[in-house]
């Protein structure tokens, strides 16, 4: 049984077939920056939204730190695992809630897909031509602002694999508290069909972009998080001028 020690903060993991990926965690070679915005901008008083959860590195995390985690993951595989980790650390699960629902502007259900497997980390709504194929219900972000406490920050981790493109734009139920941040993972590739197009992903990300206007905007490097004023300056403009490929923060200070 694996113990992950990330900052100042540690938490146990089932030993498994993941072994590998909680040697990078714990190694601080997998999302350390991802790990450093987390860390830099979650209070005693925060409730975070992971959008895919996946196994539970972020929301275990976070969940050693934050007043609670609503933890969002339609992949049943990874939910199970992710259920399994919670289980080996119950003070931390007592903060955690796993939702095995997909994230969506509708309510209703959604069709998911995975490259090679359930659980590979990688399910979306955009890989639903592969083999590995399943329906799952839909949770809106009105539904998910319902469930915040009514005061209190509000730090929102969005890695859907292609899927922030529809949802990012549907996020005013949430954007309403004027202490929400934001980490958004961008997947062109994949929103895109395989190889970027440029026209129709420069709009896209424009969108996005939008529903930002006047946060203040920090790149996700893989080893750093720097201020992005460039992109500040980019997203005002009125038509789309550049590409998200990476991770990005939105703050409001």
């Amino acid at each position: 049984m694996p113990t992950i020690h990330l900052h100042d903060s540690t938490f146990e993991v089932s030993s498994g077939p993941q072994d590998a990926f909680w040697g990078r965690v714990n190694a601080g070679i997998w999302e350390a920056s991802t790990f450093e915005a987390i860390a830099r901008n979650l209070t005693p008083e925060t409730t975070v939204l992971d959008f895919g959860a996946w196994i539970g590195p972020v929301s275990l995390f976070a969940a050693t730190r934050a007043r609670q985690v609503f933890s969002f993951e339609p992949d049943p595989v990874a939910a199970a695992e992710f259920k399994a980790n919670i289980a080996l650390n119950p003070a931390l699960g007592q903060r955690i809630t796993v939702i095995e629902k997909a994230v969506w502007p509708e309510a209703g259900t959604v069709r998911m897909g995975a490259k090679t497997a359930q659980g590979d980390s990688m399910s979306s709504v955009h890989h639903t031509g592969s083999a590995v194929n399943w329906e799952v219900p839909t949770i809106t972000p009105a539904e998910i602002a319902a469930l915040l406490p009514a005061e209190g920050p509000v730090f929102v981790k969005i890695d859907v694999e292609g899927a922030e493109y529809a949802i990012v734009p549907t996020l005013a139920p949430l954007l309403a508290r004027d202490n929400l941040t934001a980490l958004v993972s961008f997947h062109p590739r994949f929103a895109a069909g395989g190889h970027p197009r440029w026209h129709k992903t420069f709009p896209m990300t424009k969108r996005v972009f939008d529903v930002f206007r006047g946060f203040r905007i920090h790149r996700v490097h893989k080893k750093s998080v720097t201020p992005a004023p460039w992109l500040e300056w980019l997203s005002a403009l009125p038509f789309p001028a550049f590409e998200a490929k990476t991770t990005y923060l939105f703050t409001r200070d």
